[in-house]
């Protein structure tokens, strides 16, 4: 082997090594099919998390005067802990609220067109680079009435209709805002940026990830699941069956917008339609019947802007001539937690007593109160029916002296702080809520491995589906349902409130 032969080889081992050292020292590993190095994404230092761009409503002053504990304010900070737990830094992360979609769309906009410009690329990345790679997540600030706003913030809302409410150049201006958010979208994905779209669709626009919001059914068809489930529906029988009263309340004052109450009724009576046509359950007021359908909302539908509208109707539903009578009720759905809270007011005035507890022996106040300080758990038994008499032949009576006064179960929606007390003490036996913290967990999740260009198929609560209108992968959100039982560890350990607010 000649000396230009042996120098040749030398250099060439040389640099072998020197480029084994820096693949070492980057995390890079060889692809025994190519023979090419790898960046293994393991490696990858909290530099390589990438950008994050938050667009996301802020709190709206006039929606109602009951703020449910799921509120964009509440999300927005949250989702930010969760984007800092995953490696995300305050640098790497852009935040904009918007109280509507002209400001929303006007604010991504500016952002889009300052991180395609060539400065923006040479301070921030490319972002089809890994150390530029960004994930937008939107959620478009369109606007709730208050038939929205008494539950959750986070409602995906399709096919609102108009109401006094609202402006026909309001909607024009919607509509336009919404064009102009698809055009900054398509213009960031084109560039490279990923998208992660909450709550309502975007015309013209595919994301990356869809993260659907509450609707009004999965509202009305969790409160249904927990009255079959409480009053033990299954294990009726047809000779004494359940007492129940659905409340559905509308607070458009002009009461023209009824949309969400027609898809409400739609999740409850999916759920508690085959319990009354198999006569396991009546409606005392006998607005529900055997012949109700889906589409029957009107029939226990009413006005309730004010408490007090609350209370007349469901006096109306439940009060007799007879002055030592009173109606048997075993079960109200309340829908919100404004309306649990009025209707609470309404049975104290027509003599009900007890709690929701009563119809659970082995759960009394006493030991709500101990689970809640830590102290003790507390385990649910079969629901024994307190009205049941010997005779199972006996036709169900509606009214009688005593049994009859026995305190219901209420459920309701939006965990309001200031009804707390009602679900500890019983007189309200459950609310419902989005689970924030587990949502912006696997929000951050997906921001992350959309940057690294990892697989979404590693995140277990991603789903492909069409909700969107197109195959493309879907995060649900995930409710809770709360009672005494379970509120310390679904409320208070994970900080939605304090032990105060339970007013412990």
């Amino acid at each position: 082997m000649g000396k230009g032969t042996s120098h040749i080889i030398r250099a060439f081992v040389s640099l072998a090594m020197a480029g084994s050292l820096m693949c070492a020292t980057a995390g890079c590993s060889t692809d025994p099919l190519t023979g090419t190095a790898t960046t293994s994404p393991s490696a990858t230092t909290a530099a390589s998390t990438g950008h994050v761009a938050l667009f996301l409503p802020s709190n709206s002053p006039n929606l109602s005067q009951n703020v449910p504990l799921n509120n964009w304010n509440t999300l927005n900070d949250s989702l930010e802990n969760a984007l800092s737990t995953d490696g995300f830094s305050g640098k790497s992360m852009n935040r904009e609220t918007s109280g509507s979609l002209a400001s929303q769309s006007d604010a991504l906009k500016r952002y889009v067109q300052e991180r395609l410009n060539a400065d923006s690329k040479e301070q921030y990345g490319d972002p089809q680079t890994e150390q530029g790679a960004t994930t937008i997540v939107i959620a478009p600030a369109v606007r709730l009435d208050r038939n929205y706003g008494e539950y959750s913030h986070f409602i995906t809302t399709p096919n609102q209709e108009p109401s006094d409410q609202d402006s026909s150049d309001t909607d024009s201006d919607e509509s336009s805002s919404m064009r102009q958010i698809a055009d900054s979208l398509n213009k960031a994905k084109n560039a490279g940026m990923h998208v992660v779209v909450l709550g309502n669709p975007i015309d013209g626009f595919v994301p990356n990830v869809y993260v659907p919001l509450v609707t009004a059914a999965d509202i009305g068809r969790m409160q249904a699941q927990q009255i079959v489930s409480k009053l033990d529906l299954d294990a009726v029988s047809e000779s004494n069956p359940k007492a129940i009263e659905v409340l559905l309340p509308n607070t458009d004052p002009s009461g023209k917008n009824n949309s969400f109450q027609a898809q409400a009724f739609e999740g409850i009576w999916e759920v508690l339609g085959p319990y009354f046509r198999q006569r396991k359950a009546y409606s005392p007021s006998q607005r529900l019947s055997f012949f109700t359908t889906k589409s029957d909302y009107k029939d226990v539908m009413f006005k309730a802007t004010k408490d007090s509208q609350i209370e007349d109707e469901l006096k109306s539903r439940l009060e007799t001539k007879g002055r030592d009578a009173a109606v048997r009720i075993d079960g109200i759905l309340a829908m919100n937690d404004f309306t649990a809270a009025a209707s609470i007011k309404a049975l104290k005035t027509m003599g009900y007593s007890g709690s929701s507890m009563d119809v659970n022996p082995s759960i009394t106040i006493f030991d709500v109160v101990g689970n809640i300080a830590g102290r003790k758990p507390l385990n649910r038994q079969r629901v024994p029916d307190p009205a049941q008499s010997g005779d199972e032949s006996a036709q169900p009576s509606q009214t009688t002296k005593t049994d009859s006064k026995q305190w219901p179960i209420i459920t309701g929606f939006g965990a309001y702080i200031s009804d707390i007390p009602n679900i500890v003490n019983g007189l309200q036996w459950m609310t419902g809520l989005v689970d924030v913290h587990a949502n912006t967990g696997t929000i951050a999740q997906i921001a992350l491995q959309l940057n690294r260009k990892e697989k979404l198929s590693n995140i277990a609560e991603l789903k492909t589906s069409d909700d969107y209108g197109s195959e493309i992968p879907t995060l649900h959100m995930t409710l809770l349902a709360v009672s005494a039982a379970n509120l310390k560890a679904a409320l208070i350990d994970p900080g939605y409130i304090s032990l105060a607010d339970a007013d412990m």
